[in-house]
């Protein structure tokens, strides 16, 4: 049996590390987390909708997006571990929302969720018609996980003021030349958008609201989460190439 020698840690903590794929680690105690226990919720959910992907999607939905009641939130790459967190508490903030996933089952799992609008961007002969009749107002917030097309179709149906949340370009991370930006960016101009990027270690320290807030609504069964596992560390390489094709839906982890 390990035993830390600390006091901040007593036996049968679970802690968390952000030193990557290993399957056994040594290190001050300062470099873990202690994670709560809530009873109900399994503790892979640490690692997903209650751990850092969740906080992505809270902070960057709250602290930038800043949705209110009423509100048309727009979300790229929405069955993802990110994006259906997103889909879900802005549903539960009050919002009408508008998914977009890679298939027609990824699509399926997202109306089972409760997301009012779920596009196969893959399939639909025109992506920015497709969100177009899902959001005949327009949207206020877009949440971007994925970039290129989507960010365009996101400036062209934009209301006034609205806000667009930028947590990721995944169409474009393997990319062999630079991309073409958007063609409407002069939109921004006009329509008086607010376009942030951010990164979530900036909203580490708002780690103990969004548990508050997010954990009771996943140990009610409010929000939803999906899984994909791979078994042993030899996989981890593999699982983390699969995210690149969406081979995932919801987290993809790797169990040790």
């Amino acid at each position: 049996m390990l035993a830390s020698g600390d006091p901040r840690f007593a036996p049968g903590d679970l802690l968390l590390s952000m030193f990557g794929w290993r399957e056994a680690v040594v290190a001050p105690a300062a470099t873990f987390t202690r994670l709560p226990t809530i009873p109900g919720v399994p503790v892979q959910a640490f690692l997903g909708v209650l751990g850092m992907p969740g906080l992505t999607a809270w902070a960057g939905l709250t602290q930038i997006g800043e949705p209110a009641p009423g509100d048309t939130v727009f979300v790229s790459g929405a069955a993802g571990a990110v994006g259906s967190a997103v889909a879900q508490i802005a549903k539960l903030k009050g919002c009408t929302v508008v998914g977009t996933a890679g298939t027609d089952a990824k699509c399926q799992w997202l109306k089972d969720a409760g997301i009012d609008h779920a596009i196969n961007y893959r399939t639909a002969p025109s992506l920015l018609k497709a969100v177009q009749a899902a959001a005949p107002r327009g949207i206020d917030i877009y949440f971007d996980n994925v970039g290129g097309e989507h960010l365009e179709v996101a400036i062209e149906v934009a209301r006034p003021f609205a806000r667009l949340v930028e947590c990721g370009m995944i169409s474009g991370y393997n990319a062999t030349e630079p991309l073409p930006g958007p063609r409407n960016m002069m939109q921004i101009i006009s329509k008086s958008l607010k376009i942030q990027g951010f990164i979530v270690s900036q909203f580490m320290g708002l780690q103990p609201e969004f548990l508050a807030e997010v954990g009771p609504w996943v140990a009610a069964g409010k929000i939803r989460w999906e899984e994909t596992i791979s078994q042993g560390i030899e996989a981890a390489p593999d699982a983390f190439i699969g995210l690149f094709s969406g081979s995932n839906t919801g987290k993809m982890l790797v169990r040790l």
